[in-house]
């Protein structure tokens, strides 16, 4: 057996007796702590190992593994290389695997009287990861053994794209953890500490899923040239949705700390948030997807493990809360909703009902099978249903800083409530000026500016008293801010298309665009070299068109600014001379006609190398004129760099010529041109490109609200984690 597969299998043999071990355990046998104790470390030991085998074979280009040869390439970076791990799905399970047990050394430790349920169901989590490592192994041999391999994406080829799964794994595999103790609690009927010790990992999850979407966001607008950041693509939406659960899972448990309610909100959430990430594993896992979703992955055997799967989780998990639900301990909450109690309860809310609706569109495609033809929600779906949803979310995170945990009265609050009302009411005031009609984004603007007016007053609060809990409000600053951020960039960005022929320029946005050129810089890769003059400053900009295995991609230039972006997407480079009626472009083997006659193009005649390094290369043609006299006729084409040369075919009885303007010999393709000149320079070869030029207004608002969410997340978790300590 392949040592990484044998890794695996003994890996999968060991967790099995770790399982059992902690069963036993759980039923109260402590015999059996030892043995499971160590059965984990061993299952863990052996994971790691098999990680490092696959990515050592990754580095070494060991092509007789499928794995590596299908993403790796000899001339493929090493860091690139060794993101190759997780650019397949075998690879990015192992991944997933690596993450999740060392988080779950975490949770062994600090299980304490509870340590039996606690790894018995985690393990149960983890054999899920298992077995799909099982049925497609990263390890499996193939023959012949090819002598490169076919690369990676060029589109995964990008700095985010190295570091944005190994997040956005790292947020799946904490919400393992949460699941993992509140089913030990609805077993055991102890429902007072699991709150306490799982709220890092809980603030972990919303930390990593959030930086793995803000990530994933910027690649995409970065890279794929499209213009926007968020396609809510079902990829995307199976990061969000355990995002959207975690962070309402998350104010549960502040309130249940605090006030001692939202037990069974905080049970049912902990069994939720781990549950969408199964079942958006087998919605872009399975294939199901393949038709709607550019990113979704082939199915490897997988479905049929994934539906059992995520069946035997919902009906065991949902089945035992119900059971236990007159067993666990409530408290009355808050009644008045001038309380932030009750602010912080609304925001919970409408965070789960976002999270659903958004899980209704993804799951559109299997819904709509049974009733015929599977189909896709259009995207005005989720802004239709979300926009409302923002609006009171922004409500409720603008009241809660305002309001005491169980009431508070207009006089505590009026000061501040006037002021931030004001402020919103400037920028609103602000956006109707710069064009913005639609009611609902106005109100949604208003709600986002109120949220910012108050939390910020409150963050400067606490930094004045010298308070460094200001976490939660850093967060809520931040989801003001890419709310606002969102609204502008998204209903108001203004786009054009703007054609420049070689050596000219165009006008777009009060930017005057000048096209100089483009360079090969790879059989993948042409850059389009741009001059870009805004009056204050002249600047280049090289966007680029990228042959992937998606198609040709277009990776935009992008020029940031304080208040907005110019965003530059190529849309596509012609050639001025295979636009003239006079020239032709011709395969191997095809017939073509031009100026009246039929030329076939037969083959490539390769001459020798002349002096200086310059190479003379002919194309063999059989002419026809309308007569229907056929003639070979040889025209060649000298290459020598910048200044390439022609030497001309003279067509018998017809007073033109033939010139071979360009060759492709890797497709077989030639360019020819007809005159009647004694030179070729009316066919001066001079570019056209068509960009779409777009401003971004207030984008920079979207990525800093982004990342203000994922450090005070991230400061939280660190925190919280000492806490527990």
């Amino acid at each position: 057996m392949i040592l990484g597969a044998y890794m695996i299998s003994l890996a999968a043999a060991a967790g099995i007796l770790s399982f059992y071990g902690y069963f036993r355990v759980a039923r109260g046998n402590m015999v059996y702590v030892l043995a499971a104790r160590w059965s984990y470390y061993v299952m863990t030991i052996l994971i790691l190992i098999s990680a490092a085998l696959l990515v050592g074979y990754l580095i070494g280009d060991r092509f007789d593994f499928a794995y590596v040869s299908s993403y790796s390439s000899i001339s493929l970076p090493i860091n690139f290389k060794i993101s190759s791990l997780w650019a397949g799905q075998e690879g990015s399970f192992l991944l997933w695997m690596v993450m999740a047990v060392l988080l779950g050394l975490w949770v062994k430790r600090k299980a304490a009287d509870q340590v039996g349920w606690v790894m018995f169901f985690f393990l149960i989590a983890l054999g899920f990861l298992m077995t799909l490592l099982l049925i497609s192994s990263p390890f499996k041999i193939q023959h012949p053994v090819p002598a490169d391999g076919r690369g990676l994406n060029p589109l995964l080829q990008n700095y985010w794209m190295q570091i944005h799964p190994p997040i956005v794994f790292l947020g799946f595999a904490s919400t393992f953890i949460p699941f993992a103790f509140a089913m030990a609690a609805l077993v055991s009927r102890k429902y007072d500490n699991w709150v306490k010790l799982t709220f890092p990992w809980a603030i972990l999850s919303v930390c990593t899923l959030g930086a793995g979407t803000f990530l994933g966001g910027y690649w995409a607008y970065e890279t794929l040239g499209w213009g926007g950041y968020w396609a809510w693509d079902p990829v995307e939406n199976a990061i969000l949705v355990p995002w959207l659960g975690s962070i309402a899972l998350v104010h549960g448990m502040v309130l249940e700390r605090t006030r001692g309610t939202f037990r069974k909100i905080n049970l049912f959430l902990a069994i939720t948030a781990f549950l969408m990430t199964i079942y958006g594993t087998f919605l872009t896992r399975s294939g199901v997807l393949a038709d709607f979703s550019v990113h979704s992955f082939v199915d490897l055997g997988y479905t049929a493990y994934l539906v059992l799967f995520l069946l035997g989780f919902t009906v065991v998990s949902y089945g035992l809360l119900l059971f236990r639900a007159k067993t666990i301990p409530a408290s009355q909450p808050a009644k008045s909703p001038l309380s932030r109690e009750f602010a912080v309860y609304l925001g919970m809310l409408f965070i789960i009902v976002s999270g659903f609706l958004v899980l209704i569109g993804m799951s559109a495609p299997l819904l709509t099978r049974i009733w015929g033809d599977p189909s896709a929600v259009a995207i005005d779906y989720y802004i239709k249903t979300n926009l409302p949803i923002g609006i009171i979310i922004g409500i409720a995170i603008g009241m809660a800083p305002l309001l005491g945990w169980r009431s508070a009265t207009w006089q505590s609050i009026r000061v501040r409530f006037i002021w931030s009302v004001v402020g919103a009411l400037v920028s609103v005031l602000v956006g109707a000026v710069l064009a913005i009609r639609n009611p609902a984004y106005l109100a949604f603007l208003f709600t986002s500016a109120f949220a910012l007016m108050t939390n910020s007053w409150q963050l400067i609060d606490q930094l004045r008293k010298g308070n460094r809990s200001i976490q939660a409000d850093l967060v809520h600053v931040g989801v003001a801010l890419m709310f606002i951020g969102v609204i502008a960039s998204s209903a108001y960005s203004s786009q054009r298309k703007i054609s420049i022929e070689q050596g000219s320029e165009a006008d777009a946005f009060g930017f005057a665009v000048k096209f100089h050129g483009a360079d090969q810089l790879s059989p993948e890769k042409t850059r389009a070299n741009l001059t870009v003059d805004g009056g204050s400053s002249i600047f280049a900009a090289t966007p680029v068109f990228l042959q992937s295995n998606q198609g040709l991609v277009r990776n935009p230039f992008i020029k940031k600014f304080l208040f907005y972006d110019l965003y530059i997407s190529p849309e596509e480079i012609k050639s001025a001379a295979a636009n003239q009626d006079n020239a032709l472009i011709l395969a191997k083997g095809e017939t073509g006609n031009i100026g009246g006659l039929k030329v076939t193009f037969n083959r490539f005649d390769v001459g020798t190398h002349m002096e200086g390094g310059m190479m003379q290369i002919g194309a063999d043609l059989m002419v026809e004129t309308a007569d229907g006299k056929k003639q070979t006729l040889v025209p060649k084409f000298i290459a020598s760099g910048e200044n390439p040369g022609y030497i001309p075919a003279a067509i018998e009885g017809d007073s033109r010529r033939i010139y071979l303007l360009k060759i492709s010999a890797d497709q077989g393709l030639i360019m020819i041109g007809l005159t009647d000149k004694e030179s070729a320079a009316e066919f001066e070869d001079k570019l056209t490109i068509v960009l779409d030029v777009g401003i971004k207004p207030l984008i920079n608002f979207v990525w800093l609200g982004l990342i203000l969410i994922v450090v005070g997340a991230g400061w939280s978790t660190v925190r919280r984690i000492r806490e527990i300590r």
